[in-house]
């Protein structure tokens, strides 16, 4: 969500994953519980406004290194007749057989006030969120909720459905100071069968600075692999 969480799984499940099985994790360990309030909202859009460039290890069904750049959503667009922000994310994953590498790019759309509308990927998936998601402006270990949904197609013309992606979150202990931030992303095909559950982990301080840990994904062909953040 707050970096196109979701899309991962959508990418890989079309282009990257031969083998199944594998296992592995992402997240924190809990040494305090915090009573703290976090205020995600301000750390969700400060890191869409400012992107982020990270490289991950992967563990798993599938063994390699890769990266994920995210543009600062500052360029001004249109989507679905709406003015917005773009930003253009960019994929990069080395792996061992029996996996496939993969070098992808997909552009994401917030409305001015950095909420999510929607995003494309040319040849994979269109999606539009149909109903403003909805991010908390403050959270505390134990809160759960529910973020939306976003219905996908298969281009822009939105004329075949694709399935849809709906996104929730939990908020789990981590130290006095911090709480660890589970986006997680399920992703259905168009008979509403869960086809994948995409975990986004975030450690989240006081201040609402959000520090990417891990992406955690899980197939329902049993294939699961890790990326873990450098």
């Amino acid at each position: 969500m707050f970096t196109n969480s979701k899309f991962i799984a959508i990418a890989l499940s079309t282009t990257f994953l031969v083998a199944c099985g594998g296992g592995g994790g992402g997240g924190g360990g809990a040494s305090n519980v915090s009573t703290l309030s976090f205020p995600l909202q301000t750390g969700y859009r400060a890191i869409i406004a400012n992107g982020m460039s990270k490289t991950f290890t992967i563990s798993g069904s599938c063994t390699g290194t890769g990266s994920k750049t995210v543009a600062a959503a500052n360029t001004a667009a249109t989507f679905e007749g709406r003015a917005a922000f773009s930003s253009v994310s960019t994929l990069i994953m080395t792996v061992a057989s029996p996996c496939n590498s993969i070098a992808q790019s997909f552009t994401s759309y917030v409305d001015t006030n950095y909420v999510p509308i929607g995003m494309n990927s040319v040849g994979v998936n269109y999606g539009v969120y149909l109903t403003a998601p909805v991010v908390p402006s403050s959270v505390k270990v134990g809160d759960t909720g529910i973020i939306g949904t976003e219905n996908l197609y298969t281009n822009s013309t939105k004329t075949v459905g694709n399935g849809t992606t709906a996104s929730s979150y939990v908020v789990t202990a981590d130290t006095a100071n911090t709480a660890i931030i589970n986006l997680i992303g399920k992703i259905y095909d168009t008979s509403s069968n869960l086809t994948a559950t995409e975990q986004d982990i975030y450690r989240i301080d006081s201040l609402g600075a959000l520090t990417p840990i891990s992406v955690d994904i899980l197939y329902s062909s049993g294939a699961h692999i890790v990326l873990t953040y450098n």
